[in-house]
Formats: structure tokens, C-alpha cells, sequence
């Protein structure tokens, strides 16, 4: 068996063997009102949904909750389902940081297989941390039966969303077919009946609108104020669009909906509670070529794109439908496009022009770069050999807060959840646009949250004109409008909290 990291390990000592003792230990008197009244709620409700923006402080409540509740003997064990680098960097960061959770216990079960057995074997333990990933192996590797977790917190709960409790694969090109799988959903309403208390977590609770909020309720209430199926909750407040198969709410279902889930779902926006710096757009316009402007609408109009293969041989680029399409109209607005055997054709350098001229106004001072596909990390680490990839050392995020990194490129989904990087940097550059706003707004909360000490953050957008960019844009300002729209609804300001 391989030896455990010390990441893997149960207390202050293995973090601060890792990280170092934090710079200052907090105590409950440095709880901002509205954290008490997070950790209030989580204390006095058996479900709750806490939908608080990035930099609220929502790992810090929920960790004052937990020692209270173990403390008056109400729960014994207590698991986190976090993603991955937030369970093993954020949560015991946190746990280290407050005096009030510095004496507990816990485990962090990530890695490979012989690495989380060894981590189970290591207790008493009283928080066992996972990343998602590995909550179906947890359960089954524990069974329901040896299942005794009664406190359960899913941090980014916006996870839950889709509601389905369980995956049913396609057939293979062999005509197989694999087992379904019990998705994370799907565990936790396996194990509803074993829970005490459930505790959910999200800063961007409702990224696409209504149809997001079923999945994390389902978990808490098992269907009581939703609906018991997705598709009875889809039928009831839903209509749906033929044209594009999306569904929209029917009037008055935002009403009937947020008066259903008011109890127990709560939003925290970070303007009525912290004194955030301004976060300044500033939008760079890329402009292709004659023939290469010409190259994107022929692809646009034809579905087809001619390119040379690895040999130089001419090859067709296809896209077989609109989905796929738009995909690849954006892989040329970065500047390259993927062949059938996934290496990349190269189309143009604008982006990485501009990126190098963001750089050249920085005058070294550190830079947060989000990329969207693989050839524009490549692209990017031939053009400035001596930026760092996230997720390729061991220690970036303390490198990086440490100042030692001048540029570090990521992708949303490896550095969009529960990552502190405001203490280096207020510099950050979108060189490909998501169309996941939850992505998009937690990439940029890296910098832009509480602890940013510059007096502004400027958030650089790289658009080439004319093409899907601008689209993309446009899709993040509506589904932004709409989540406000519904998050206002359940919207706590401390005065309406203390009443």
C-alpha cells in the first residue's frame, strides 16, 4: 500500500506541515453579523440551502455550526463532499484558521484507491472531507447499513442540479452496455434516511434559471415542496420550446416556486454586506483577417472546413450539428481547430498577441489567465515558456499567493470553486469565453472577493470580432439576469434577518 500524503492526514499538524501555520488564527468575534446568522440557520434547520456569493464566508459558518452541533452531542459524524483541490486545500485551510475548529478531527479521502482506503483507516475522525468524485465509491464502499454519517454538507451544491438520480449509458460500439451508475444525487437520497442534517452549499445556486433549483432541493426535503421527479416538476411550472428542446417557467411559476423553497433556501449577495473593490471590464478586440474572417463564414455557412492534416494533406473538418458547430466556430475565433485525430490545426495568433501586450502592461505583476481548450494552454505555454499550468505542481496556490508565479494559466473547472487567489494578483484575463455562468462568475471571484487588498481588479476579456465570442457574451448577461432575478427572491439583508 502506498504511504498516505500528509493531505490525507487528520489535523492541524498535517496542514501546516503542508502550508505553514496561517498567518493569523480568527475566532468567533471576527464573524461578520451576517456568518452568525449563516451558522444560525445551519444549527437550527435539518435542510438548508445557503445560495451566499463568493467571499461571504460559508465554509467559516458552516465550520462554526459543525463544533457546535458535535459539541451538544446533536451529531457525531460529519462528512463534506467538496470539489476536488477545495477539499484538499480549502476545507482543512479553513479548519486550521479558527480557533474554534482547530481541535477537530478529520480526514480528507481523495487520490487514488489505496490512498482513500488509507485515508478511511486513519480516526477517530470526526469530518471525513471527499471530493464528489468519489462519493459513489464511498457508499459503496461503506454500504448503507455502515453508513454513519448524520451531517452532511455538499459545498457547490449547484451540482445537483440536473436532478437525476441515476445515469443510464449508451450502448457501446459493440452494442454493450455498462450498469447504470447512482449519480451524486442519487447517493445522497440513498442515504436520506441515515441523515440528521443536510447543509448546502453554493455561490452561484441557479446558474441557468428555475429548472437548477429542483436537484439540490430534492435532497433536502425528498420531494416535498418540488415534486417527487423531475419530470413532474418540469410538467407542472415548465413549458417547453420544441425548437431547441430548453424548457421555460410558465407565469407565475417563479412565484410558486421561490414560495415553496422559502423556508429553507436562502441568498447572500456580496454587495448588501462587503466593500469590494470595482471590478473593471476591460474588453480587447481581436481582428481577423480578411481570408481568415472569410475562413469562419464559409465554416459557418457550409458546416465544413478544409485544413492540411499532420502529414499536409488536405482534410475536412465537419460539424455534424449546431451544437458542434458553435464549438468549433469558437476554437477558431482562440485560433485553432481540432482535427478528427484531436491534434490541432492552427488558424491565427491575435489572442496570444493580445495576451502578450496584457502581460507588457502588467510590468510583472502576477496574472490569472482562464483558457477554454487544450491547444490555447499549449498555445500559451509556447508563447511564455515560463508561465505555470494549474494542477501540474504540488503547491501552486501557495506559490502563487506567495508571489512566485507571474502568470498562471488555468482552466474555470480545475480553479472555479472555493480558491483563494486575491492575495497575489487583481489581474485576470478570460482568453476564451464559457457559456457556463457558474464557471464564469467563480473563475473571476477568484480575485475579486473579500481579502483583495488592490483598489480595483480588472477583469480583461479577449473577443475576436465577428464571431461566437460576442455570443457567448451575450448568453452570460442574460443568465446572470436571470439568477439574480431569482436569488432576489429569497434574498436575506441582515435587518430582514434580524427581524
Amino acid at each position: 500500500m502506498k504511504p498516505v500524503d500528509p493531505k490525507h492526514l487528520t489535523d492541524i499538524e498535517a496542514i501546516e506541515m503542508i502550508y505553514g501555520p496561517p498567518e493569523e488564527v480568527l475566532t468567533y468575534a471576527h464573524f461578520r453579523p451576517y456568518q452568525k446568522w449563516m451558522a444560525q440557520k445551519m444549527i437550527e434547520l435539518p435542510g438548508v440551502y445557503i445560495g451566499a456569493e463568493m467571499g461571504l464566508g460559508k465554509t467559516a459558518a458552516v465550520l462554526y455550526a459543525v463544533q457546535h452541533l458535535l459539541k451538544k452531542g446533536l451529531i457525531k459524524n460529519v462528512l463534506i463532499i467538496a470539489p476536488l483541490r477545495v477539499a484538499e486545500e480549502t476545507w482543512p485551510e479553513e479548519i486550521a484558521k479558527w480557533d474554534f475548529a482547530r481541535h477537530l478531527k478529520y480526514r480528507v479521502v481523495t487520490g487514488d484507491e489505496p490512498q482513500r482506503r488509507a485515508a478511511l483507516k486513519v480516526g477517530p475522525c470526526q469530518i471525513t472531507i471527499v471530493n464528489r468524485e468519489n462519493l459513489l465509491w464511498l457508499l459503496k464502499g461503506l454500504g448503507v447499513k455502515r453508513w454513519n454519517f448524520d451531517l452532511i454538507v455538499y459545498d457547490e451544491a449547484s451540482r445537483l442540479k440536473k436532478g437525476v438520480i441515476q445515469t443510464n449509458p449508451k450502448p457501446r460500439e459493440d452494442g454493450s452496455v455498462s450498469l447504470p451508475r447512482r449519480t451524486e444525487l442519487g447517493c445522497l437520497m440513498k442515504v436520506y434516511d441515515k441523515t440528521t442534517k443536510i447543509i448546502e452549499l453554493s455561490g452561484t445556486p441557479s446558474p441557468n434559471g428555475l429548472i437548477d433549483l429542483y436537484g439540490p432541493i430534492l435532497a433536502i426535503d425528498r420531494g416535498e415542496r418540488l415534486g417527487k421527479s423531475m419530470n413532474a416538476y418540469k410538467q407542472r411550472w415548465f413549458r417547453e420550446i420544441r425548437k431547441t428542446n430548453k424548457v421555460e417557467p410558465m407565469p407565475g411559476s417563479e412565484e410558486a416556486i421561490m414560495g415553496r423553497i422559502k423556508d429553507i433556501f436562502f441568498s447572500l449577495r456580496e454587495e448588501d454586506y462587503l466593500d469590494l473593490p470595482p471590478l473593471i471590464p476591460v474588453d480587447h478586440e481581436v481582428h481577423l483577417s480578411k481570408s481568415e474572417m472569410a475562413g469562419y463564414r464559409e465554416f459557418e455557412r457550409e458546416t465544413a472546413f478544409e485544413v492540411l492534416d499532420r502529414w499536409g494533406e488536405p482534410e475536412i473538418i465537419e460539424a455534424v450539428n449546431n451544437g458542434v458547430l458553435t464549438g468549433k466556430l469558437l476554437q477558431y475565433a482562440n485560433g485553432s481547430l481540432y482535427r478528427e485525430d484531436k491534434s490541432a490545426f492552427k488558424v491565427h495568433d491575435h489572442k496570444l498577441d493580445v495576451l502578450e501586450s496584457i502581460v507588457e502592461e502588467a510590468a510583472g505583476r502576477p496574472i490569472l489567465v482562464a483558457y477554454s481548450f487544450k491547444f490555447d494552454k499549449d498555445a500559451i505555454k509556447k508563447r511564455f515558456p515560463w508561465c505555470r499550468i494549474f494542477g501540474e505542481g504540488r503547491n501552486d496556490m501557495r506559490d502563487w499567493n506567495e508571489g512566485k508565479i507571474k502568470m498562471l494559466v488555468t482552466h474555470p473547472s480545475s480553479a472555479g470553486h472555493g480558491l483563494n487567489f486575491q492575495k497575489a494578483s487583481n489581474i485576470a484575463v478570460w482568453y476564451g469565453l464559457t457559456f457556463s455562468l457558474e464557471l464564469y462568475r467563480q473563475f473571476i471571484k477568484r480575485l475579486h472577493r473579500s481579502g483583495q487588498k488592490q483598489d480595483r481588479v480588472f477583469l480583461h476579456r479577449i473577443l475576436a470580432v465577428g464571431t461566437g465570442d460576442y455570443d457567448v457574451l451575450d448568453v452570460l448577461k442574460d443568465r446572470g439576469a436571470t439568477q439574480d432575478q431569482i436569488t432576489d427572491a429569497v434574498r436575506i439583508r441582515l435587518e430582514k434577518a434580524a427581524r
